[in-house]
């Protein structure tokens, strides 16, 4: 992978992760937002939008080997995490939300760390790692903002 490309997976996923940072914060200090009010609900459905991304990223990792290995597993499990995702959003409460995001957040990455083993997709971008840094930084945000909820 050339290092142009690299430079942009590291600037579109930890840009990423802005929106939950900013979303998080300003929940945790009871602001609200212009155009948006409790940020709140904004950042269960961001959290909706990005583990449905991730189980895209599932999705096409199996056409992609679907060629040389089974890959039915790996094309129903990027399913069930959209399905999570749309979940999130049909429940009426704000801690199942989050806490359902929060298992379908580890549950990816877990998934994805199987995946990384010897794989040059992978390997080359140094994926995994910057996937694991992304992840710890989202469920950090969610379980704060989740902890705030509660109390």
């Amino acid at each position: 992978m050339t290092s142009v490309k690299t430079k942009w997976i590291y600037l579109l996923g930890f840009g990423g992760l802005l929106p939950f940072l900013g979303l998080s914060l300003s929940s945790l200090m009871a602001i609200e937002l212009p155009l948006i009010g409790n940020p709140l609900p904004a950042l269960v459905s961001y959290g909706a939008v990005i583990l449905s991304f991730l189980a895209g990223i599932l999705w096409g990792r199996a056409l992609h080997r679907a060629d040389t290995e089974s890959t039915q597993g790996l094309i129903i499990t990027s399913n069930v995490f959209a399905l999570l995702a749309w979940l999130t959003l049909l429940l009426n409460t704000i801690f199942w939300s989050l806490l359902l995001q929060i298992v379908g957040f580890a549950l990816v990455l877990f998934f994805e760390r199987k995946l990384a083993r010897g794989t040059t997709m992978t390997s080359q971008s140094r994926y995994y790692p910057m996937r694991l840094m992304l992840t710890v930084g989202v469920i950090v945000c969610q379980i704060l903002v989740l902890g705030n909820h509660i109390i």
